[in-house]
């Protein structure tokens, strides 16, 4: 069996960005504690999303990637001897735009990708358009690691079920997802994990996280497998989900899904989507 261990860390962001890097890497030493052998967190943990009336304040937040807040990620993977998936920050990039970014850093510290999202949302509870978030490159890449092949689709980019069907078509075994849903759709974050990792044939570590009115967040992070969570941390707690995953179970699947649906994903099913203007085209119809 090939066996690993992985957590979901789940928490509140306080207005002290230096208490939330505290807490953060008090998480990932939990975590460590419980043998994860690699840890998630969430979206925007450090600063709180960008909210339509409150864009001035994240931006001298922003920070370069690599830059201070990972290098203390860094630091504390190689201390912990971990992978650490740092959720996500306000990243200033090298072209002075913004990004909403992630990673993924190795046990030795080294920090082997920066992940930018692919689809910054436009909303008064998170206005990444109108803060000026920049889309990523839209590549989906898959990392061939000590703990198996990851990748890391971040909040909204696994609504688009594309993007977890083509990182399981690039062999990924576990995707690590760093998100943050509020209360009024958190009924939708079991179900997208779920079809997330049903499209994938993967396990989906998921990272949200919790918080109070106005903005209220109830949580909902675990690892999920298929059809439900394999471990979850309770709804409005903070907390550390940990689970041990049987990375022969994603082969087995595969090798079934094959038998079973010879003619899985058809590619004139999805001709549509080869349209670039289709979407154009819709709208259009709709008036």
């Amino acid at each position: 069996m090939r066996d690993v261990k992985v957590a979901a860390v789940q928490f509140e962001t306080t207005p002290d960005v230096n208490e939330n890097r505290r807490k953060a890497l008090q998480f990932c030493e939990m975590a460590a504690r419980d043998g994860a052998q690699a840890v998630c967190l969430p979206e925007f943990w450090m600063t709180g999303n960008p909210i339509t009336g409150e864009l001035e304040r994240l931006r001298p937040l922003a920070e370069p990637v690599p830059g201070p807040t990972f290098d203390l990620f860094c630091k504390k993977a190689r201390e912990l001897g971990v992978y650490i998936v740092p959720g996500t920050i306000v990243e200033r990039g090298e072209d002075a735009h913004f990004y909403n970014t992630s990673g993924l850093i190795a046990p030795d510290g080294i920090l082997m990708a920066r992940l930018r999202k692919d689809c910054p949302e436009q909303a008064a509870g998170k206005a990444e358009v109108e803060f000026g978030i920049r889309p990523g490159p839209g590549e989906y890449p898959v990392f061939d690691t000590a703990i198996g092949k990851v990748a890391v689709p971040i909040d909204v980019d696994v609504c688009a079920l594309e993007v977890p069907r083509i990182m399981g078509l690039k062999s990924a075994e576990i995707l690590f997802w760093p998100m943050c849903w509020g209360a009024a759709v958190h009924d939708c974050v079991m179900p997208y994990g779920i079809a997330a990792s049903s499209v994938s044939d993967a396990y989906v570590v998921v990272a949200n996280r919790v918080g109070p009115a106005p903005w209220l967040r109830l949580g909902g992070s675990g690892i999920i497998w298929l059809r439900d969570y394999v471990a979850r941390v309770p709804n409005l707690m903070e907390g550390v989900a940990v689970a041990t995953l049987d990375l022969d179970a994603v082969k087995a699947r595969r090798v079934e899904c094959q038998t079973r649906y010879p003619y899985w994903r058809r590619p004139s099913t999805y001709q549509l989507l080869l349209d670039d203007d289709a979407e154009r085209k819709v709208r259009g119809r709709l008036g």
